[in-house]
């Protein structure tokens, strides 16, 4: 039976590096909910439309 060669648990990749780091890096700052930017583009968008029926 032949022996399974099991991977090493080693170094990754440089590409993966970096977006493994930004993303487990917690920055200071607001905490912005996921629908806010949503509802601001939409609030804009009709203000926008708005403005231009003046």
């Amino acid at each position: 039976m032949p022996k399974v060669k099991r991977r090493e648990k080693g170094f990754m990749p440089m590409s993966v590096a970096g977006i493994l780091s930004f993303s487990t890096d917690e920055a200071g700052g607001f905490k912005v909910p996921k629908w806010f930017p949503i509802l601001l583009s939409i609030a804009t968008g009709i203000a926008v439309i708005a403005l231009n029926l003046i």
